[in-house]
């Protein structure tokens, strides 16, 4: 074991330990704990928010990704940045609104008051979706966290799976959701700094990009070919595959909950945005280029790796000095618990309030309350840590089941619930109930996350044509319309219609105050004032 990566990596868990004391000292009660109080700045949400969502996927899965599949690789990265604006535009600042309003923790909280649901079922619903998804979820950041810690130390792929697991659970026993939300923002500029250094590393060390080209066009020309060699609708299909990651980010509980932490839904947008994009755009690039360019390194010869997805810490292990590549070691395991963590503390309110104080009637203080919140996530990371350690691994394909599944469950339900007064409970039981069901039958009927020709059946014939596009994608709009069409023949409650209107009034042009100046304006303003423009 190289001492000298082991003392950048402990430095940073140090930093990480510290984080979780200081915010111990303000999670006191039920709502600090699951949405901090609701007093987090903008840009500590945007970052936490981004740091929640690229998970070991973005610094294992994806790269491993674009090492085996090439430039095609890059629809998955437009998928999650035009997701990452969707997100913001249709959900961020509507649900900071409600949830204010109906003092929601989580979102089953949220959807039962929108929906006026008094027979408990979507607060059932809601509670079983997360604990199935969410804890496949942490199960796959668990495998992530073994892989990075394998590569690294050079020890058993399942040690390094428990010791992802201890590190995570324990930091979010100990602070809560102000805990996780600085740490994420701590992650959230380590992930930075690891994806811009790894591929400018990887670029030198290749000779360019033309001899990285070279390479790669010797070996498969399909790599640089931006559909992987498809002409025609099998393109189409291609990119449809790689890009569908934008309809899940509608419907990802431990992303969405971070707009109902922040403290003013306003900022949401242009703040949000801003902050969202920008980090997003750069950390795609860098995880698309770390694997694009990783493969020209193998085939090179200049470093040496078994698994495509540990490409990120072969590269950092191989090209940078050993403690700097223990802070990069640092940075992918950052990524890991940011997403973990989050999904830890959504699965366990799933349970702590929605089923054992909201369903069951349990009433206890604000400070039984969070401790049964912890019991039920060391019970959570037990169960993810087995799963972690007898799967497959393949955190690309653990990612996208889990993600499918919490897309199809809330994302239809909790867009149209934000958008549509129209929008019934009958109509959220079948939706949710139909998403559920559904994912699990279906994925387990095709036996994988995505259709493909040798699946049984008529699913092998669906599979033919839709080869490598995930079932959560044509089974995210199925649930829509199954909404959309109870919504239509039951009625809504009047008040819950009528308040909808109320929150979410046109204001005539007339009747406005004036605009406030976007970026783009403000920054030409100070050109022409100096004389630069």
């Amino acid at each position: 074991m190289n001492m000298s990566v082991l003392i950048g990596f402990v430095v940073y868990l140090a930093v990480l330990m510290y984080i979780g004391w200081w915010a111990s000292r303000y999670t006191k009660t039920e709502d600090q704990y699951f949405v901090g109080g609701r007093r987090v700045r903008v840009i500590a949400a945007a970052l936490s928010d981004k740091a929640s969502d690229f998970s070991g996927w973005l610094m294992l899965g994806y790269p491993g990704q674009a090492f085996k599949s090439g430039l095609g690789a890059f629809w998955a990265a437009i998928g999650c940045l035009f997701g990452t604006l969707a997100d913001y535009v249709l959900i961020g600042p509507r649900l900071r609104i409600y949830t204010g309003k109906f003092r929601a923790i989580t979102v089953p909280d949220y959807l039962e008051a929108r929906l006026k649901d008094d027979t408990k079922l979507i607060r059932i619903l809601g509670a079983i979706i997360i604990l199935i998804f969410m804890t496949a979820y942490v199960s796959a950041q668990f495998a992530a966290g073994g892989k990075a810690l394998a590569q690294a130390f050079g020890i058993d792929v399942n040690t390094a799976i428990l010791v992802t697991a201890i590190i995570v659970t324990a930091y979010v026993l100990t602070g809560g959701f102000f805990a996780v939300v600085w740490t994420d923002v701590i992650q959230a500029l380590f992930m930075l700094a690891t994806l811009i250094i790894v591929p400018i590393l990887a670029l030198a060390s290749v000779g360019g990009l033309d001899r990285a080209t070279e390479i790669m066009a010797s070996v498969d020309p399909n790599h640089l070919h931006p559909f992987g060699g498809a002409a025609g609708f099998a393109a189409v299909v291609f990119a449809i595959g790689y890009a569908s990651w934008i309809v899940g980010y509608l419907g990802q509980p431990h992303i969405v909950t971070r707009y109902m932490s922040v403290e003013d839904p306003r900022k949401l947008r242009r703040p949000g945005i801003f902050i969202s994009g920008i980090w997003t755009i750069i950390v795609l690039w860098g995880a698309f280029f770390a694997g694009f360019l990783g493969f020209a390194l193998v085939e090179g010869g200049i470093v040496q790796v078994e698994d495509p997805e540990r490409i990120i810490p072969a590269i950092a292990l191989e090209l940078m000095p050993s403690w700097l590549a223990g802070f990069v070691i640092a940075g992918i395991l950052a990524a890991i618990m940011s997403t973990a963590d989050s999904q830890l503390l959504v699965a366990s309110s799933a349970i702590s309030r929605d089923l054992y104080h909201k369903v069951l009637g349990k009433e206890l203080g604000k400070k039984q309350m969070v401790n049964i919140g912890r019991l039920v996530v060391i019970a959570l990371a037990i169960v993810a840590l087995y799963y972690a350690m007898s799967g497959n691994k393949i955190v690309y394909a653990m990612v996208a089941t889990a993600w499918g599944g919490l897309a199809v469950g809330f994302g239809p339900i909790l867009t149209l619930s934000l958008w549509w007064k129209r929008v019934t409970k009958e109509a959220g039981i079948a939706g949710m109930a139909y998403g559920l069901i559904s994912e699990v039958i279906l994925e387990s009927s095709i036996y994988g996350w995505s259709f493909h020709p040798d699946a049984p059946g008529i699913f092998g014939s669906i599979g033919a044509a839709l080869n490598g596009v995930p079932v959560f994608f044509v089974n995210f709009f199925v649930t829509l319309l199954v909404i959309v069409v109870v919504s239509l023949v039951t009625k809504p409650p009047e008040d819950i219609v009528k308040l909808h209107g109320e929150i979410f009034r046109k204001v005539p042009v007339s009747a406005m105050e004036a605009r406030s100046r976007s970026q783009v304006e403000n920054v030409a303003e100070f050109a022409r004032a100096k004389g630069l423009a």
